[in-house]
């Protein structure tokens, strides 16, 4: 059994023998996380990209070139480079890192950027992956209106023109999770109370402009936070991007609150899409999914299995389990039942509460509460003595909730590993699928 590194490295079949799949969505999520805003081209939401305006495509003429001009004119090619291009620009060296361009992974500091470099390495010296163009990338990051918001589109080689094989090819957008900002994690935390939070609003509107520019199959992928936007960009797109629309990857990605997973705008894309998670699983239970979850092996244990790089690979597919653990299980219903019992109100100062602790000492990462940690505790104590005697109580119990499922152990025992063998039909596909029914109580956001 192997990861996703070791998939992009030896996985050489082309997508014509070994269409996209499940692996190749979490690869390209993943591969988001890279700093590809600094190399790529780029993509604005509140207006036309200037390469999809109709009159600058008109004062593009090419005398000599008249048939490819007028063909451009109505259908405008994506402005892009290669992922070896990319990977040449952001890693010069293939043997050393001694002359790469300085840039870091967008990544939560208990993810070594060490791997996202690797995987992107990896992915960028092999032919099925080196002819994926990337493009139309976004990065937005605004403290004042607590949000962060990161997606760009990867064209498949899957297309029908042989010289140019992504024309046309499948559109793969891809929608950054949460990043080391607390930003970011105030966003997801706001989730509880808000509807829609900026970067829901922001992926439905990077769907309908890159739907708009650009022809083609959509599949949109996430992890984490990104999962989310994925489902959301989807189920709020008009029914023309929507058929277009030909799959929904939400990787360890957290559901939506009750009223919206019953809604017909669900309804209508649930088909489409597939939920993975880890055995251990946090980030993608919380709120509701009401489609089937996929359950995956990790090497890991607790939070750390929200990690891409610990997801277990065997061949062309995932490593399979019966069931979620007991503790992802106990999470779920512990944290909804606490978020059930709050006003949508009291939910709010609650996160409130719970940054001005974070932001005590001054930080505005997540790496920088970590670092910092020990000489920060005067300071978040002060900040947690200074909270209304109401705050302080809804802090107390949620502080427990986190921490237990953060540091719960996985456990397999030889019961556990014969079912997940069995799990697997003789072809060799994976048939564990765990379904998280909504629960008794309904969350308001």
């Amino acid at each position: 059994m192997t990861g996703i590194i070791d998939y992009a490295r030896t996985e050489l079949r082309p997508f014509s023998e070994l269409p996209f799949n499940e692996i190749d969505a979490l690869i390209i999520a993943t591969l988001i996380y890279e700093d590809v805003a600094n190399i790529c081209p780029t993509l604005m939401l509140d207006e036309q990209q200037q390469s999809g305006s109709f009159a600058t495509r008109i004062r593009t003429f090419e005398p000599k070139h008249p048939l490819i001009w007028l063909k451009g004119l109505w259908h405008p090619a994506m402005e892009s480079i290669s992922l070896k291009e990319a990977n040449q620009e952001l890693h010069r060296s293939i043997d050393t890192s001694e002359d790469d361009k300085p840039h870091e992974a967008q990544m939560v500091s208990v993810i070594d950027p060490r791997l996202t470099h690797t995987l992107f390495e990896e992915a960028g010296n092999n032919p099925r992956f080196t002819g994926i163009q990337l493009g139309a990338v976004v990065e937005h990051v605004n403290r004042g209106e607590q949000t962060q918001f990161a997606a760009a589109t990867f064209q498949l080689p899957d297309g029908r023109n042989r010289r140019n094989p992504t024309h046309k090819g499948t559109m793969v957008l891809s929608f950054r999770g949460t990043d080391d900002s607390l930003i970011g994690w105030k966003e997801d935390f706001n989730m509880a109370f808000q509807y829609p939070v900026p970067a829901q609003r922001a992926a439905s509107a990077y769907l309908d402009t890159v739907a708009r520019l650009w022809d083609g199959p959509i599949v949109l992928v996430g992890h984490s936070k990104g999962g989310n936007l994925a489902i959301y960009a989807a189920m709020n797109a008009d029914a023309k991007v929507q058929n277009r629309i030909r799959h929904i990857y939400s990787l360890d990605g957290p559901g939506f609150p009750s009223e919206i997973v019953t809604s017909p705008a669900y309804r209508r894309i649930q088909p489409k899409v597939t939920k993975i998670v880890p055995s251990s699983s946090i980030v993608g239970m919380i709120f509701e999914t009401p489609e089937p979850c996929r359950v995956v092996s990790s090497d890991s244990d607790g939070i750390m299995q929200h990690s891409a790089f610990t997801w277990l690979v065997d061949g062309d597919q995932f490593v399979t389990e019966p069931d979620l653990s007991s503790s992802s299980q106990l999470f779920n219903e512990e944290l909804n039942h606490w978020v059930g019992a709050l006003t949508p109100e009291q939910r709010e100062r609650a996160v409130d509460a719970l940054f001005t602790v974070l932001h005590s000492n001054g930080a505005t990462t997540f790496s920088e509460v970590m670092s910092n940690f020990p000489a920060s505790i005067p300071s978040m104590l002060g900040a947690f003595v200074g909270l209304t005697p109401e705050d302080r109580r809804h802090l107390a119990e949620a502080v427990p909730i986190l921490i237990k499922a953060a540091t719960a152990k996985h456990k397999t025992d030889s019961a556990n590993a014969k079912a997940a063998a069995d799990a697997d039909e003789p072809n060799g596909t994976p048939a564990t699928e765990q379904k998280n029914e909504p629960n008794d109580k309904p969350t308001d956001v």
